[in-house]
């Protein structure tokens, strides 16, 4: 149960967050309350006299309603909510207007009358039980033109006129008038909270009320004392639709927990106020600061509400979240480690030796049940420690990324693509060693894969264990084959299989490659990368001066050539004198640099039959990128001659 007193712990020491509202967030909750999307806003007075309603647009629609223990758990069977509810419950005279409707009036009725003759009365309560015992509500909807009827005087269940005369309440619905959700505001003069779902003296009157009733008491597992205890547990922990449960025992006649226990409470007792408190904090840090992955939900946190670094995103997610960082590229290692270790200390700051950091991974293999399939607690400076030892060993530059960039002329985003140096994240990591098989996210054995390979990775990122080997050699049979993909999806499994690499033979070998070519290496599959990727320039840029678009032999020939060095080596020399022919003395910097190289291998090991190691691509990426650089770097020169030229006449 440790997981749930680290829940408890953080809400408490988070108390003052409650209710806390931001646009498109989640609140912190308070105990006895979820949130609804509701459909109509009704508007009442002090005395229960209806002054007016609206239906309510799809982004205002979330709403934070009490409920009790069996109203959060319902299911098929009618459980009135004590306060706002389908019309179904609040409405007296939903039979008169929906045919065969079954109400729950008098359900719900008799349970907010209990609330509001308790010492825990709240006056916009007793307004609302005033106007709802009048049995009108429906009446005054359809009135006002915020439901409509048909010529039987029964509400719609689909609008069949015009579609550019489609009332706003069908806009909102997904279904039937039937089952649209209310909620009520209360105008009382001087009072500045009229909307019930955000006044805290509401909340506050419920949550009093609901602890007062009498339970079952037993020895709550995580405060240690007899106290009011529950066995039913929250769901909609990962979203607002989720039905799946951390902890259920519906199930008396199967195997959830006979064979072991007699009965439910011998497997975990739990105090209603701890499992509420510890599920509200689970909901709230997973819509704050979550990693999603389809319905797979990664989060980790500060016990006492910290600021700590996006450990499951990119490197350049981190910088860029760090109060001490602005955005913008690390071209070297040297500054690449400068910004990340500023990074990191500014976390620190907020992380004392005494901080606690939880980390938790949640999936359902059912729609009914949740587990956790990954757990960690660590110090603050320890996680510190880890994020940073990951995000500097599994480092390469990157040309992938997409952020924000204003918006154009007509109002939409703008996006551009940005350089980093740094990390990749794991669903990227996922996506270079997989594919298409992880990138359609309609298929599920896909998601299945996609979320293995992120729970996998986890262990790599939080205990420093190594990573994978075959999901690094799947990158790299990836970016050995680059004709089959598109240029910005090989140009991404590349730098990622890159990255990975690196990490692999430091955590095997404590071997540090470095991002730029490095004229020392020796080693044979580093060299003949390089020679790959100098023919792989000469011929491009005799094809791109006869204005010729197509794959290079190079690429064509890279998987044989990975597996057949010497033997694919003359393949592609043979295939590549035409191209030096067409470019004569041009090509002779990198004929040159190709004799060279050449040189650098011995005989033996040039002529071996022995297939590549996987540090061949990084000696092809190294060099490669040298070729970028210095094109780059005469564009740039080209452009800067120009701009002279022109000021000068």
């Amino acid at each position: 149960m440790s997981w749930f007193q680290k829940l408890y712990n953080t809400y408490e020491n988070c108390i003052t967050e409650v209710g806390k509202i931001i646009p498109g967030k989640l609140p912190l909750l308070p105990i006895a309350h979820t949130t609804q999307y509701a459909q109509i806003e009704v508007v009442i007075n002090s005395k229960g006299e209806f002054l007016g309603a609206k239906p309510v647009e799809k982004d205002e629609a979330e709403t934070i309603i009490p409920c009790t223990e069996n109203s959060a758990s319902r299911t098929s069977k009618p459980v009135p909510h004590p306060l706002c509810d389908k019309l179904q419950y609040v409405a007296g005279d939903f039979s008169k207007y929906v045919e065969k409707g079954k109400s729950s009036f008098d359900d719900y009725i008799s349970q907010l009358q209990n609330w509001v003759n308790s010492e825990y009365r709240n006056e916009k309560v007793a307004a609302i039980l005033t106007y709802l015992k009048k049995r009108t509500l429906i009446f005054d909807l359809v009135k006002n033109g915020i439901l409509y009827c048909d010529e039987n005087n029964k509400l719609l269940k689909k609008w069949n006129g015009k579609k550019n005369e489609t009332p706003q309440i069908f806009k909102v619905l997904n279904s039937s008038q039937s089952e649209a959700f209310v909620r009520f505001r209360v105008n009382i003069p001087g009072d500045s909270v009229p909307q019930v779902w955000l006044d805290r003296q509401v909340w506050d009157s419920f949550t009093n009320y609901y602890l007062s009733m009498e339970g079952n008491i037993d020895l709550c597992y995580v405060k240690g004392e007899k106290v009011r205890c529950s066995d039913k547990h929250s769901s909609k922990i990962r979203y607002a639709g989720d039905k799946a449960k951390l902890i259920s025992a519906n199930d008396t006649d199967g195997f959830t927990f006979r064979g072991r226990f007699s009965d439910k409470e011998q497997v975990v007792s739990v105090s209603y106020e701890v499992t509420q408190k510890a599920h509200n904090a689970l909901r709230w840090l997973i819509d704050k600061q979550g990693y999603r992955n389809g319905d797979q939900v990664v989060v980790a946190w500060g016990t006492k509400n910290e600021k700590i670094p996006p450990a499951f995103n990119d490197t350049e997610d981190i910088l860029m979240d760090s109060i001490q960082e602005t955005t913008g590229s690390a071209y070297t290692e040297e500054e690449f480690a400068r910004r990340l270790n500023k990074a990191i200390a500014g976390y620190g700051c907020d992380l004392d030796t005494k901080a606690e950091v939880v980390i938790m991974c949640l999936d359902s293999a059912t729609t009914g049940r949740l587990a956790i399939t990954y757990y960690r607690e660590l110090s603050g400076s320890e996680f510190l420690e880890r994020v940073k030892n990951w995000h500097s060993s599994c480092v390469w530059r990157h040309t992938y990324k997409i952020v924000a960039d204003g918006v154009d002329e007509k109002g939409k985003d703008k996006y551009k693509h940005i350089t980093f140096t740094g990390a990749p994240a794991p669903i990227d990591i996922a996506f270079a060693a997989y594919g298409d098989k992880v990138s359609k996210s309609s298929d599920s054995s896909g998601n299945k894969l996609k979320k293995a390979t992120v729970e996998r990775l986890l262990p790599c990122i939080i205990d420093g264990a190594r990573v994978p080997y075959d999901i690094v050699n799947s990158a790299v049979n990836r970016a050995s084959n680059p004709v089959p993909m598109e240029k910005w999806e090989w140009e991404k499994t590349l730098s990622i299989a890159c990255a990975l690499i690196r990490k692999f033979q430091f955590d095997k070998n404590k071997e540090v490659w470095t991002m730029s070519l490095d004229e020392n290496q020796m080693d044979r599959s580093y060299l003949f990368g390089r020679l790959l990727a100098i023919a792989h320039q000469i011929e491009e840029w005799a094809l791109n001066i006869a204005g010729e678009k197509r794959e290079t032999n190079a690429e064509r020939y890279m998987h044989q050539f990975r597996l057949h060095p010497y033997k694919t080596w003359g393949i592609i020399v043979d295939k590549l004198r035409p191209y030096q022919s067409r470019l004569g003395n041009q090509a002779r910097k990198y004929n040159e640099l190709m004799t060279k190289v050449t040189s650098l291998i011995p005989f033996k090991e040039f002529t071996s039959i022995e297939p590549l190691d996987n540090s061949y691509l990084l000696g092809y990426a190294c060099q490669r990128q040298v070729f970028i650089d210095e094109k780059n770097e005469n564009i740039a020169k080209k452009e800067k001659n120009k701009l002279e030229h022109q000021m000068e006449n």
